[in-house]
């Protein structure tokens, strides 16, 4: 039987090719800090994440009760992960001639967004939900469940430019700090309102360490 020789050139090259291609897709930013419980699952392998950990696209980061990660992404975003979370970085991408992209889903539990530069120019950047699609134009913003019952998910702009909420039943804006809306589990969309304090107050506590 003859054994298939593989000249060592094209070894180093298989090796180094998907050595460039973890490293194009961990250009999302670094795990700035990690309170209580939390891990990582990248490529179908759940790791424990450390404070400057790199993030890589689709990774998915999970939160215990009462834990909480905090993330640093490349254009100074800072995305906090809430307290009994799961948030997949869908897909995070800076261009120089197109439209930057940044694509999460979050799975359950709430999460905090304050963009970074990454709006300043052409982008698009939404977080996927059961119910609906939150896209940010350049804003601080809290989207989550919990709040309200029966699976119904929040969200509320904080501060910034502004935050659209859609699904296939219609689209609703908030365009200014306090507002916020209740997007049901059937897809309807609530009405946009400025929140109480009370409920602000919920809202954060969800995405604060305890």
């Amino acid at each position: 039987m003859k054994r298939l020789m593989i000249p060592m050139f094209m070894l180093l090259s298989t090796q180094v090719n998907a050595a460039d291609m973890t490293s194009k897709n961990c250009r999302v930013g670094a795990v700035a800090q990690l309170t209580g419980t939390v891990e990582v699952v990248r490529n179908k392998e759940t790791i424990t994440p450390t404070q400057g950990m790199k993030i890589c696209r689709g990774d998915l980061f999970k939160t215990a009760a009462g834990s909480v990660a905090e993330l640093a992404l490349r254009d100074g975003t800072k995305l906090t992960v809430g307290k009994d979370s799961q948030l997949v970085i869908r897909d995070y991408r800076i261009f120089r001639s197109k439209p930057n992209l940044a694509l999460f889903d979050l799975v359950q539990g709430a999460f905090r967004s304050i963009t970074g530069s990454i709006t300043k120019r052409p982008h698009r950047f939404e977080v996927t939900t059961r119910v609906a699609t939150i896209g940010v134009r350049g804003t601080d913003f809290w989207g989550g469940y919990g709040l309200t019952p029966d699976g119904a998910y929040d969200v509320i702009m904080l501060s910034g430019k502004g935050v659209y909420v859609k699904n296939d039943k219609g689209q609703v804006e908030l365009d200014k700090a306090g507002l916020g809306t209740t997007i049901n589990a059937d897809g309807t969309l609530g009405d946009v309102k400025a929140w109480p304090e009370e409920k602000v107050g919920r809202a954060v506590a969800t995405i604060t360490p305890d």
